[in-house]
């Protein structure tokens, strides 16, 4: 593996939607990533986890890539208060790889609640200078408010917050968002193997309806930052209701304000394009 590859962890809730399913075949497929291992995440619901696992195993058999990456369970619910860790292979697995970094970080992408990265803090407080967080969450900054992933656990979100681990924040709503999957784009997907036969068909389930991709975002964002509009500013009180009191902060936090979505759905589809060519 190229040395000077950014290190990262894909902490995904897989099962809840379609877009976690495009955003670790991007990740995978696109060969810009060091790629640590994945680590499943709940999405409110009893079992949520354990499909989230299973789904992000699918996805690598459907890539070929069985067995090349650890993948690891994580809590299968938010945790209950803002001091009570829940313990998981997904958190252990986080504290070792932090734990293996010198002077590079281990980048967290998290594509759902922050509950494994929390309760590894919690467990660890020295990870917060070996890690780098990325979290695709919430509503239009700068005003915020519940939407998926921050939703799921705010209790995880809010120790995350105040952690002092650097943070950037990718709001769904309002940023993310504006990546669209649309049926004519379906040369581009369906056709790309196994997995490209599989993701259209996630896409097809919502009868051809334009779908944001919201989580490839966080992964195109730390490929190729340009393609975002970045903000650094004091960092907020994140509220219960997801909102942020930008009237009380400690230290910064780093926010996409903004996205070139056909610069990140045109480098999508150039990835699919490229591992997907007749031999």
């Amino acid at each position: 593996m190229n040395t000077l590859l950014k290190k990262i962890i894909i902490d995904s809730d897989a099962k809840n939607e379609i877009d976690d399913q495009y955003a670790i075949t991007y990740a995978v497929l696109s060969g810009a990533f060091d790629i640590r291992g994945m680590t499943a995440a709940h999405f409110g619901k009893e079992g949520s986890m354990e499909k989230s696992y299973d789904e992000i195993l699918h996805i690598l058999k459907l890539l070929n890539k069985n067995g090349e990456y650890p993948v690891h369970k994580g809590a299968a619910h938010a945790m209950p208060d803002k001091k009570t860790p829940i313990d998981s292979d997904a958190v252990r697995f986080i504290i070792d790889e932090a734990k293996k970094c010198s002077k590079e970080h281990l980048y967290i992408i998290s594509i759902g609640p922050l509950t494994n990265l929390a309760s590894a803090y919690l467990m660890e407080p020295w990870i917060k200078d070996k890690v780098k967080v990325i979290w695709l969450a919430g509503k239009a900054w700068p005003k915020g408010g519940l939407f998926f992933n921050n939703r799921n656990d705010m209790n995880a979100a809010q120790v995350v917050f105040s952690s002092g681990m650097d943070l950037t924040l990718i709001p769904a709503r309002g940023t993310a968002d504006k990546l669209m999957l649309c049926f004519t784009d379906r040369k581009y997907v369906k056709s790309k193997g196994e997995i490209g036969s599989y993701l259209w068909k996630l896409f097809m389930r919502r009868f051809g309806i334009p779908k944001s991709i919201y989580d490839v975002v966080a992964l195109a964002g730390l490929k190729s930052p340009d393609w975002c509009t970045w903000e650094t500013c004091p960092r907020p009180r994140l509220l219960n209701s997801g909102t942020y009191d930008h009237e009380t902060t400690t230290g910064m936090i780093t926010v996409a304000t903004g996205i070139n979505a056909e610069m990140i759905k045109k480098d999508l589809f150039a990835v699919l394009k490229k591992a997907y060519l007749p031999r």
